[in-house]
């Protein structure tokens, strides 16, 4: 029962009108349980393969200091929730991946944290297996890259790809 799986389910939010003008972005991975970085899944892993994933496609990746100082003080949000059941055989888990930033009100000018655009995945794999919930996470920051990219192209002549390629079994 080690291999179980079932392909990941998505839902997406995205209007690239509320993506225009964003110059990079500051990580932010919600901490993942004890139990499921102690079965070989980690935040800092994580963390670091958003940040690496981005800086290859070309997005400045964003100290909180120069995210302070960005407008909208824009920041890439990671939660990746994984269930256990209680025989130890199968997990369920979620990833959701959003672009949040801080925006004025039309209706009275007060500042609101909203989130502009965001993915979210559902699958299951064997608890033996947390490992390969990674893969959910890359593509769907792939996705988050393409999005970006569309408000932003890359010059001609650009080092850095102007689309990724997200695993096809995942955009519907």
């Amino acid at each position: 029962m080690g291999n179980m799986f079932r392909p990941p389910s998505l839902l997406r939010k995205d209007d690239h009108v509320e993506r225009a003008g964003i110059e990079g972005v500051n990580v932010l991975l919600e901490d993942l349980e004890p139990e499921v970085e102690r079965a070989g899944l980690t935040t800092h892993q994580l963390q670091t393969d958003v940040e690496v994933q981005l800086r290859k496609a070309g997005i400045r990746v964003l100290t909180e200091e120069e995210m302070s100082k960005t407008p909208g003080s824009p920041w890439l949000y990671i939660a990746v929730h994984v269930f256990m059941r209680s025989d130890q055989s199968l997990a369920a888990f979620t990833v959701r991946v959003e672009l949040r930033q801080w925006a004025s009100l039309e209706t009275d000018a007060s500042r609101a944290m909203v989130s502009t655009w965001s993915i979210a995945a559902t699958g299951s794999v064997g608890n033996a297996k947390f490992d390969s919930v990674r893969p959910y996470v890359k593509d769907s920051v792939d996705v988050f890259i393409n999005a970006y990219l569309s408000v932003h192209p890359r010059p001609p002549g650009s080092t850095a790809p102007s689309f990724t390629s997200p695993r096809r079994d995942l955009i519907r």
